[in-house]
């Protein structure tokens, strides 16, 4: 005899209370979930771009054509749009979202924050309305104590903070709405919601790629917190598993058979050093505990956690240990309890399935430990807590409240302990958002905070010489001083990795801008002994190094390479115009030179560059003429109005000279070549008394008399 299976209550149906009092309001429950999150991530509406924005909206090609970029954004890789190597991640509804935002605001940030923050809030509300279903049977303070942790916590502010994250927020969005919509099928028996449920996940699939562990979840949710049977269970879940069958198909079609031609590199991930499989296996288990511990205790956030920031350990290491010992232990206990539908045994398999995919057990990913990557685990270990606080409440009164009233809030025992931590929660959120602000503010908190980590010092480095120094005026003292700082971080990322190729590409970089054309060698030689150049700014850099140091052969054939690579671009020509000329080859600088010029018209460098290669074969009418078109141009262009100066010297018409040396002087007071040609002029021409002034004025400014 069949027997009929008893039917949960519907959420929707109005509940009870043992006392006379009013229930309080779902729709304020819902506001007040709603505010809070959303407030909780305000302050990071007015922030920059940060890390790795930059590939997937700023410096993306595709994003920024707007509406015009979104066919090539679902018909090729994440990143196609950033760089050329073959990916094999598939994420084109965040990038779209992007490439929607940039058309209504280009090169607007804020609306990609608030955007985030927006969703996070309605995450927020249909996670309540999840959890209020799941977790039914118990105390009606727990789906609301679950949903509050999850919101409040702290780890998750990389997700909310970061606009590239926007992946991992559709997600998980997708994931519990999906879900809240098979619980509202299963409830109702209505169709309308399972095709919703389909749609959502199918969308979350094309967010991103660990989306496919909610195949799991659902059958988990099914079997945990409703009464269906295991046959309906399995036929259920079937249709989910075969929407991940039809998204891998699509992806494959899209991306090829190639996958990715990355190579898992040490610096993003310290588990490829390991001496052999057990290590990194032990190091993946001790990973597993510090995603615990920063769960419990979320109080030291960094963004990066890559090579040296957590050293390879072996199974010795009592992290390991007490790591190891309790995730068996929780999962025999799971295991034990799924015949009785526990929601505690939910939430312990919830975290170790959502986690299984970064976890770096089963395979290497590309990063040894990110905050991200338990924006979704964390839900599990919440609802593990909410259940451990209803067996707490369910023996201090086991007739509670069915439904949430004043009183029941106020007379609760958990209120107390879960206001501190949500207020703690709300505080450590609030003040990590700050760290957010751009790519300088978050660099310079967390290299305190992780001061081994390679990558953060070659993050920070590079930052201060290109966000920072190179737009700096040339030659000021600010731009050096923010040059030495870059260096110093370049150098410590290099020390921490010595192979590391970007870092030392970049502190080649900060050299050749000093004018330190040894140590700029150097360092191009060390990054290219570790790879190959292939990018033509490379060739290009190196090629100007070797030409401040006088090895004119070497940095033509670097600059050769760079214009071959990247014919279009007139900063190579320039570059190469500029060291022919210095190498004497004038009729060949000359046809570089007006090439750059062609490419970009009022190239002001380019165009004194030529009145350079004028000057050197001594036809100054000549150079006089690009040097005005080049101050017609720019007439703060204190270099044009030197070389101008000099031209009339060899010209003798020293009146003329003085004008250009005075205005190159007067535009720049710190030009130390300005200042000496004007006192030299000044005394060839008589008029000591000035020129002893200016004379005075160099020696102040570092001249050697």
């Amino acid at each position: 005899m069949k027997v009929k299976q008893k039917k949960l209550p519907n959420t929707n149906a109005p509940t009870s209370s043992v006392s006379a009092e009013k229930s309080i309001s779902k729709k304020l429950l819902y506001m007040i979930i709603g505010i809070a999150a959303f407030l909780l991530y305000a302050n990071t509406l007015g922030h920059d771009y940060t890390v790795d924005d930059t590939t997937v909206i700023k410096n993306n090609k595709f994003t920024v054509q707007g509406f015009s970029g979104l066919d090539e954004i679902f018909t090729t890789s994440y990143r196609a749009g950033y760089w050329d190597r073959t990916e094999g991640l598939y994420r084109p509804i965040s990038v779209a979202m992007f490439a929607i935002e940039w058309a209504i605001a280009p090169e607007q940030p804020w609306l990609g924050h608030f955007m985030n923050v927006l969703l996070y809030t309605l995450t927020a509300i249909v996670l309540y309305s999840l959890m209020r279903v799941l977790l039914r049977k118990m105390h009606p303070f727990i789906p609301l104590l679950v949903t509050l942790l999850w919101v409040f916590h702290p780890v998750h502010t990389e997700v909310v903070a970061n606009i590239k994250s926007r992946d991992e927020l559709l997600s998980f969005y997708f994931g519990i709405l999906s879900l809240r919509f098979l619980m509202l099928h299963l409830d109702s028996k209505k169709t309308y919601p399972l095709i919703a449920s389909f749609l959502v996940f199918f969308l979350g699939l094309l967010s991103k790629e660990n989306s496919v562990t909610w195949a799991g979840v659902i059958p988990l949710a099914i079997w945990c917190f409703t009464n269906e049977s295991l046959k309906k269970t399995i036929t259920l879940s079937s249709m989910y598993v075969g929407l991940i069958v039809v998204y891998l198909i699509i992806r494959q079609l899209i991306l090829g058979e190639g996958g990715s031609d990355y190579q898992l590199m040490l610096v993003n991930n310290s588990m490829v050093g390991a001496t052999n499989f057990a290590s990194q296996i032990a190091t993946a288990i001790s990973i597993l505990g510090k995603y615990i511990y920063l769960f419990l205790l979320p109080v030291t956030l960094v963004f990066d956690y890559s090579y040296n920031t957590i050293p390879n350990v072996t199974f010795s290491n009592p992290a390991v240990l007490i790591t190891l010992i309790a995730l068996v232990f929780g999962l025999i206990y799971s295991i034990r309890s799924l015949p009785s539908r526990s929601a505690s045994a939910f939430g312990i398999l919830f975290f170790l399935g959502t986690v299984s995919l970064v976890s770096n057990v089963f395979f290497l990913i590309e990063a040894t430990m990110a905050e991200r990557f338990i924006f979704t685990p964390t839900l599990g270990l919440c609802i593990l807590v909410g259940a451990m606080g209803n067996s707490l409440l369910t023996k201090k009164n086991k007739k509670h409240e069915q439904s949430l009233t004043l009183t029941s809030v106020t007379k609760n025992v958990l209120l107390v302990p879960s206001l501190i931590v949500l207020i703690l929660f709300a505080g450590r959120t609030y003040s990590r958002n700050l760290n957010w602000k751009n790519n300088l503010t978050l660099l310079q908190h967390d290299v305190k905070i992780s001061p081994e980590s390679a990558r953060i010092r070659y993050a920070l480095g590079s930052t201060l010489l290109v966000e920072e120094a190179l737009l700096a005026p040339e030659g000021s003292i600010e731009r050096n001083n923010l040059l030495d700082k870059a260096i110093i971080e370049l150098t410590k990322g290099v020390s921490i990795l010595p192979n590391y190729n970007d870092a030392w590409y970049n502190l080649g970089v900060a050299y050749k801008d000093k004018r330190d054309a040894k140590n700029a060698i150097a360092c191009f030689e060390k990054a290219r002994s570790y790879k190959a150049f292939t990018e033509a700014s490379r060739f290009s850099s190196a090629g100007v190094a070797y030409g401040i140091d006088g090895q004119y052969e070497k940095a033509l054939a670097d600059l050769s390479t760079a214009v071959k690579l990247e014919p279009n671009e007139p900063d190579n020509w320039n570059n190469y115009g500029l060291y022919l000329s210095e190498a004497g080859k004038f009729e060949e600088a000359l046809i570089a030179l007006d090439k750059s010029i062609s490419l970009k018209p009022n190239f002001q460098k380019a165009i004194y560059n030529k009145g350079n290669a004028w000057a050197k074969v001594g036809k100054y009418q000549e150079a006089l003429k690009e040097y005005r078109l080049a101050l017609s141009i720019d007439a703060a262009y204190t270099d044009a109005l030197n070389n101008s100066g000099n031209c009339y010297v060899m010209l003798h018409e020293f009146d003329s000279a003085l004008i250009y040396f005075q205005r190159s002087v007067d535009v720049d007071p710190n030009n130390v070549k300005a200042v000496m040609n004007l006192a030299v002029t000044l005394q060839n021409t008589g008029d000591t008394a000035k020129a002893n002034i200016y004379f005075q004025k160099a020696r102040s400014l570092g001249a050697n008399l």
